[in-house]
């Protein structure tokens, strides 16, 4: 077991022992499983879907897993019941009796399939460009492109969002582009929308995820237990696993753990 696990895991085992309940949020692409080139390959592997299947049914832990995917998107690729589902940055959820689109997003939907329309038509001719609509927002994944052509992704991207700056600004993430309405959710929003509708008590928050747009979760939960998943680039959150495998191990410890605390209560 790597030092760093070993923190996150010291760090949980003595917060859990005094926690009514827990509450935690898994990033999907680079937490739950590597990273694709292609964002359509990603696929749970077995052993992580029987250990989510062992949380999604402890009673004193609720598990979210919070995406810049689509919903039905993410559901699809996971498919258990006992979880919660945040997709497009947690602008859209649903699990466990919850349901929540954001407001102004849904109000948007016209505006973003006339914007990605225009990026269609902007990077068609660029190799390597996979531009991917998600209902209430959209990306342009790089990762395939030449890296002299991204200059020209970029600049086509900011432009043509640019246009309807008022409505959408864009997100850069690991060799993606997304593209967002302007609103006040982003995934701590969600966050603490789900955390505030499970129960009127505080839980304890455990929260992973590897992207930029995790920390806007980390950086407005103070007292939770955050973890980046990869690198060490600059993050707010507390602490640091390297990859998906590690993540797995620790929640298999999640797992396990909380399934004796449930025998000893």
């Amino acid at each position: 077991m790597s030092r760093l696990l070993v923190q996150v895991i010291s760090e949980v085992k003595d917060r859990i022992r005094s926690a009514d309940r827990a509450s935690l949020f898994l990033d999907f692409d680079g937490t739950l499983v590597p990273i694709a080139n292609d964002p359509g390959k990603p696929q749970l592997d077995a052993e992580t879907a029987a250990t989510l299947k062992l949380l999604a049914n402890q009673e004193l832990l609720v598990t979210t897993i919070i995406s810049g995917r689509a919903v039905e998107d993410l559901y699809r690729r996971i498919r258990l019941s006992g979880l919660i589902y945040a997709g497009n940055h947690g602008l859209e959820i649903f699990g466990r009796d919850l349901r929540f689109v954001e407001p102004l997003a849904w109000s948007r939907r016209e505006q973003l399939e006339s914007l990605f329309g225009d990026l269609g038509n902007a990077l068609r001719g660029i190799a390597g460009v996979l531009l991917e609509h998600k209902g209430l927002t959209a990306s342009v994944h790089y990762r395939l492109s030449a890296a002299a052509d991204v200059p020209a992704i970029d600049a086509a991207v900011q432009a043509i969002v640019a246009r309807n700056g008022a409505l959408f600004r864009v997100n850069p993430g690991r060799k993606v582009f997304d593209i967002v309405p302007r609103t006040d959710w982003h995934k701590g929003a969600a966050v603490r929308w789900i955390n505030r509708h499970l129960s009127e008590r505080p839980a304890l928050t455990i929260y992973l995820g590897d992207d930029a747009s995790d920390e806007d979760a980390f950086s407005v939960l103070p007292d939770a237990v955050t973890v980046k998943v990869g690198d060490a680039a600059a993050t707010c959150a507390r602490y640091r696993l390297p990859d998906p495998a590690a993540v797995h191990e620790f929640l298999m410890w999640l797992a396990n753990h909380e399934s004796a605390r449930l025998q000893r209560a």
